[in-house]
Order: C-alpha cells, then structure tokens, then sequence
C-alpha cells in the first residue's frame, strides 16, 4: 500500500479530529441495524475489531457484551482510542500482519470502513484469508464499507459536490469525499470497490458471503436525511469461513 493510504489517519489532527466522532447522521445508519444482524446470526463472546481507529466501533461491540481487541495501524488513533478507553484492549500491529494475534481465536471479527482504504485485490485477498484464520469454529466476520453511491450522492454528514471526477472511477481508483460532522474538512480518499470485486476477493480468500444488507434511512429516523431514504451509502457483508460458511 502506498503511503497515502498507509498513512492517512496517522495525521494527529484527523486522529483528534476523529477522537470525539461518535454516531451522528449518516454515520449513525451504518450502525444502526448491526445489533439485530449479530443476534440473527449469533455471534457473542470474544471480538476483534480490525481497523478500530480512534475506537468507535471497539466501544460500540463492548456495549453489546462483546469483549473486544481493538487493532490499527496508528499509534495516533490507538492512543485516542486508549483516552476514550481506558481499560479497553488496543493493539498497535504493522500494517497488513497479523501475526502477533496467530493463536487468539474470535467469535467475531468485526470491520467498520477499514477496507475503504486498501487499493488492490491481492491485499484485500491477503487480509481477508488472515481474518478468516482467526475465526472460531461458526465465528463470523462483520464487513462495514461505503457503497460506492457514497461518492456521487450528497449526505447529511457527507459531500462530494467537489469531486465530479467521482463519477467516472473505476474498480481501485481513488475517490474523494469531504466529512461534515468533524472540524477536519480535508478531503477523505478511499478506494471505489464493486460488489463484483467484493464477491471475488470472498471466495478467493476462502469465505463464504451469507449476507448482504444495504441499510436506508426510515421515517422514523431521528435525522432529517438527505439522501439517504433512497440511496444507500453502505454495504454490510456477513461472513463465514469456508464453503458452508462454517
């Protein structure tokens, strides 16, 4: 991986800047339904949160009763998860190894937006074997990532009226998308992936996609939403290990 992407959320300032995002807007419906998608497919008891960052989505699992290991690449966002967490358990690992967790195994593996930044499918392939690796026997891994109609759509926390050049990207190019619930409005850069790449990098990788859920937004909602009652801006993948998912 290139350092762009390497490096990105090591920026101090975004790591503050991240610290304090919680679940506002649209970031709220990404979250939203995942409770009910765990208890549907059973999974509690030990997770490992892949990417965790600055260590929302870490708190979020141990709200539901999970005990949770929280793992990134940045010492900056480890070090804002810690604050935020203090009795948590974060783990700074070198990029793309996993090594250090080779005998731990999890009922869970748990990934929120972590894939947005990985450009090739050799990678993705790489990691997504080494997460299946450290499945328990019927554990699940939670794939969380944009969609791609997130980079060509306007948001409630999200805007990519800047970015036109979204539109023509491809399969591994770089798309752009500015973050409106943080103080840091320096564009975002991820990598644009289909559900065709997707389903490819799965089975390549040994898992079995079981479920794909594109929430949107409802009436009920506490937000007045602007696209998203009829676009979803994420995907969420359930999957398991092997041919039977198992």
């Amino acid at each position: 991986m290139d350092d762009a992407f390497q490096n990105v959320y090591e920026d101090e300032r975004r790591a503050l800047s991240y610290a304090g995002l919680e679940f506002p807007g649209t970031y709220w419906l990404a979250f939203r339904d995942l409770p009910e998608i765990l208890r549907r497919h059973g999974r509690v008891g030990s997770a490992l949160d892949f990417g965790c960052g600055a260590g929302r989505s870490t708190r979020f699992l141990g709200s539901l009763g999970f005990r949770v290991l929280g793992v990134d690449i940045s010492r900056a966002m480890l070090a804002r998860a810690q604050e935020r967490d203090p009795q948590g358990e974060y783990l700074l690992v070198a990029d793309g190894d996993l090594s250090p967790l080779k005998d731990r195994r999890f009922d869970l593996v748990f990934s929120a937006f972590t894939f947005d930044n990985i450009p090739d499918h050799e990678r993705r392939v790489r990691l997504f074997g080494a997460l299946g690796d450290l499945l328990a026997a019927e554990g699940r891994m939670v794939n969380l990532v944009s969609a791609p109609e997130i980079y060509v759509h306007e948001w409630l926390s999200f805007s990519t009226r800047d970015f036109p050049e979204n539109r023509a990207a491809g399969p591994g190019d770089r798309v752009r998308i500015v973050m409106l619930d943080v103080e840091d409005r320096r564009p975002v850069e991820d990598v644009l992936w289909t559900d065709a790449d997707y389903d490819a990098t799965f089975t390549t990788a040994g898992l079995t996609l079981l479920e794909t859920h594109r929430p949107l937004g409802l009436e009920s909602d506490p937000f007045s939403w602007v696209s998203e009652r009829r676009v979803s801006p994420w995907i969420v993948h359930v999957l398991g290990r092997g041919a039977h998912g198992g």
